[in-house]
C-alpha cells in the first residue's frame, strides 16, 4: 500500500549464548517486551450527527455531521497507550552435519567436503489484540473487536484476525551449507541476500522484502528480523588473486518460485499500533474514488466526517459522500455510499517461470590501502506499478445497474456492503478497480568499503543503486492509469570510526555517520505520492544520520544514540536503545523513539512527520540460553 522506505536505525543487538553437544550446538535467547506510545491524544470536540432535509415534497438529501478531531504530537505527554505486550523466543540450532566428506562420520559423500545445517526459529504472541479488543481504534470509527481468526479487508482498510497479526510461529531461516572444495560452496534453503554496506535505507538490499507490518516502519528490530526470508540457491566461488586485486569473489543465485512481496509490507489495520502513519487527503490516483480521492472514503456509518488525514483513522466500514443534491443553508447535500477497493491482478505464481536471479563480483582493488568493491546485478519482482483500470466498463463488478462516475470507478444503487442505520441515506456502494502490473525489473548496484588509515582513521561505506524502472504516481492528466514507470536511483555515502571520548566512557565510542541521496533522474510530470496527491515526490531528497555506541560499566551496559533528518521536510527523530547485562543470562533493555520536527508533511517519504504520534517507549528483559 505504501511506497515507503524502512530507515533501519542502529539498534543494539543482544548477544547469544551458546550449547554445544559434540556437532550440535543451540544458541538463541528468550524475551518479554513492553511499550507504550505517547503522543497519539484524545478526540478534541464534540461530535455533531447526520441531518436529513427535504429540498421538494417528493426528495430528501443529507448533510454530513462531524465525527471528533485529534490532539496529539511529539510534545503531547499526557496520553499514553499499550502498544506492545510481546513474549519471544529466538532458537537457532546448527548441525555440521559433515566432516572431511563423512555424513554424520559414516558415509562417504564423495563431493561433499564440509556441510552444516542450520535453523533459526523465532515464534511470538503479542496480547495488545487480546488486552484491548479494539485495539488503538478512535470513537465513531465502526469498530470491529478483534476475533480469533476471522479477517476481511474493503480493499483499502483492513480488519485482521488476532492470529494473524499477534501469534506467530516464524521458521524464519532453515538452509544447508554445502562446502564442496575450499573455494567452492553452496547455500540451499531459505535465507537472506545482505550484499550492501549500507546501515539505512540501503539502495542494493532489494532481493528479502522489509516486513514492517508487526513493529511498524520505525521499530526497534535487527535488520535480519524484518526481512522476509526467501527459499533460494545461492552459490559461492572464491577467485584466485589477478590483476593486483584480491579477495576476488562470484556469487550467484535463483529463486525458483517463492514469490512474497514488490516492496515493503506495511500495516494498514487502523486498529493496530504499528498502523503505518500514511498521508491521505487529495485525490489517490489509484485508488478511483478510494480513500484519498475527491470524494475520500472519511464518513462512518452514523454519516459523520472524519479526520482521516492519514491511514491510522481510517474506518474499514468508512463511506463516500456524494453530494448530489442542492446546497441547503451553505452546507452541500447529497447520499452516502459504502466503498470497495478491488484489484483484478494476482501475484506471480510460484514456479519455475517466475524465477529471480541475482549475482555479485567482489574483489578489493589497488587504489590507496586497498578499495573493497562489489558489483551487483538484480533480476526481481520487485516495485509493482499499481493503476487504475482506465479500460474497465460497468461489467467489471457484476452487478446489474452499476454505471462508471470515473475511470476505474462505478457507482452500484442499491448495493449495500454495511446495513445501511436509521437517518443515514445511503444509496449503495461505489467500487474502484485497479490492476497490478508484477514484472520483474532489473536493479544495479555498486557497493564497497575503503579504509583511509592514513589521515582520518575512517572506514567509508558506500552504496549506489541505479534501477531503470521503479513505479511512481502521477496526476490523471499524465496518465489516465495514474502511475507510470520511471528511472530510480539511490547513493550512500557513510563513515564509521571509533573515536576516544573519556568523558563519556574508558573505552572508545563507534562514531556512525551516514548521507543518503535519492534521486529521480526523468521524475514525470506532477509525480506524487502512491497514495496522497496532495504534495509531490521530490526530484531530490536527502537523509543524514549519526548514530554513537558507547560501552559503559565496564562494558555491562552498550548504549546507541541515534540523530537521524529529512533534510528537505525537516523532520526526523531521536532514538536510543540500551541494553545492561545484570547477570550472565539476563539482560534489560529500554530503547525509546521520539519524532520531531515539521508535523502532516505531504512531500515527507519516509513518513517521519506523521510517527509523531507513535513516539515509543519500550521496556525488554532477556534471558539467553
Amino acid at each position: 500500500m505504501a511506497a515507503v522506505a524502512v530507515v533501519g536505525t542502529l539498534w543494539t543487538s543482544v548477544a547469544m549464548a551458546t550449547i554445544t553437544q559434540g556437532d550440535f550446538s543451540v544458541f538463541g535467547f528468550f524475551e518479554t517486551r513492553v511499550a507504550g506510545h505517547w503522543g497519539e491524544g484524545s478526540s478534541s470536540r464534540d461530535s455533531t450527527p447526520t441531518t436529513i432535509v427535504h429540498p421538494t415534497v417528493t426528495s430528501s438529501f443529507a448533510i454530513p455531521g462531524k465525527s471528533f478531531g485529534i490532539t496529539g504530537g511529539s510534545f503531547d505527554f499526557n496520553h499514553w497507550d499499550l502498544a506492545e505486550q510481546r513474549n519471544l523466543a529466538d532458537v537457532r540450532p546448527d548441525y555440521h552435519m559433515v566432516k572431511n566428506y563423512k555424513l554424520l562420520g559414516r558415509f562417504d559423500t564423495l563431493l561433499i567436503k564440509d556441510a552444516d545445517f542450520f535453523a533459526y526459529y523465532r515464534p511470538w504472541y503479542d496480547s495488545f489484540g487480546s488486552l484491548k479488543n479494539h485495539g488503538r481504534e478512535r470513537p465513531n470509527t465502526d469498530v470491529t473487536p478483534y476475533s480469533q481468526n476471522d479477517s476481511s479487508n474493503n480493499g483499502v482498510f483492513p480488519v485482521h484476525s488476532l492470529q494473524n497479526d499477534y501469534f506467530k510461529n516464524d521458521l524464519r531461516e532453515w538452509y544447508a551449507q554445502l562446502n564442496f572444495t575450499d573455494n567452492f560452496s553452496a547455500r540451499i534453503g531459505k535465507q537472506q541476500i545482505i550484499w550492501s554496506e549500507a546501515d539505512a535505507l540501503s539502495g542494493t538490499e532489494v532481493t528479502n522484502p522489509v516486513n514492517a507490518t508487526w513493529h511498524g516502519v520505525y521499530g526497534a528490530e535487527a535488520a535480519e528480523d524484518v526481512r522476509t526470508n526467501l527459499r533460494m540457491i545461492k552459490l559461492n566461488y572464491i577467485l584466485p588473486d589477478f590483476l593486483k586485486t584480491a579477495n576476488n569473489e562470484l556469487e550467484a543465485f535463483i529463486i525458483p518460485g517463492d514469490f512474497e512481496a514488490a516492496q515493503i509490507i506495511t500495516q494498514a489495520d487502523p486498529r493496530n499500533p504499528y498502523v503505518v502513519p500514511v498521508a491521505l487527503d487529495g485525490g489517490c490516483q489509484t485508488c478511483g474514488s478510494g480513500p484519498d480521492s475527491p470524494f475520500p472514503v472519511d464518513f462512518n456509518q452514523n454519516g459523520q466526517k472524519l479526520n482521516v488525514s492519514e491511514v491510522p483513522n481510517g474506518d474499514p466500514k468508512g463511506m463516500i459522500f456524494l453530494p448530489i443534491g442542492p446546497v441547503v443553508g451553505g452546507k452541500a447535500s447529497g447520499q452516502f455510499y459504502d466503498f470497495y477497493s478491488k484489484n483484478l491482478s494476482h501475484t506471480p505464481s510460484n514456479s519455475l517461470e517466475n524465477s529471480e536471479f541475482g549475482a555479485r563480483y567482489s574483489t578489493l582493488l589497488p587504489i590507496g590501502n586497498g578499495l573493497q568493491t562489489s558489483f551487483i546485478y538484480l533480476y526481481e519482482f520487485r516495485s509493482a506499478l499499481s493503476e487504475t483500470c482506465a479500460g474497465c466498463t460497468a461489467k467489471v463488478t457484476g452487478e446489474p445497474g452499476a454505471f462508471a462516475v470515473a475511470p476505474g470507478t462505478f457507482v452500484i444503487p442499491g448495493f449495500f456492503l454495511n446495513r445501511p442505520r436509521r437517518g443515514v441515506l445511503v444509496g449503495g456502494t461505489v467500487e474502484a478497480v485497479s490492476t497490478t502490473d508484477y514484472r520483474r525489473n532489473h536493479f544495479i548496484g555498486l557497493t564497497g568499503t575503503y579504509y583511509d588509515k592514513d589521515l582520518t582513521d575512517i572506514v567509508y561505506r558506500y552504496d549506489i543503486l541505479y534501477q531503470p524502472k521503479t513505479s511512481i504516481s502521477v496526476p490523471a492528466t499524465v496518465a489516465a492509469r495514474g502511475a507510470e514507470w520511471t528511472e530510480f536511483t539511490r547513493w550512500i555515502i557513510a563513515g564509521d570510526r571509533p573515536t576516544y571520548i573519556p568523558w563519556i566512557s574508558k573505552q572508545h565510542t563507534f562514531l556512525t555517520a551516514q548521507f543518503t541521496e535519492t534521486w529521480y533522474p526523468d521524475r514525470p510530470p506532477g509525480a506524487v505520492p502512491q497514495v496522497s496527491t496532495n504534495g509531490k515526490v521530490r526530484e531530490l531528497s536527502s537523509l543524514a544520520f549519526i548514530n554513537a555506541t558507547n560501552w559503559l560499566m565496564n562494558g555491562q551496559l552498550t548504549a546507541g544514540n541515534l540523530i537521524l533528518w529529512d533534510i528537505d521536510d525537516n523532520v526526523g527523530e531521536l532514538a536510543t536503545t540500551n541494553v545492561y547485562r545484570y547477570s550472565r543470562n539476563v539482560l534489560l533493555g529500554v530503547n525509546a523513539q521520539w519524532f520531531l520536527g515539521r508535523s502532516g508533511r505531504y512531500t515527507d517519504p519516509y513518513l517521519l512527520s506523521r510517527q509523531q504520534r507513535f513516539n515509543e517507549l519500550e521496556f525488554t528483559f532477556t534471558y539467553e540460553i
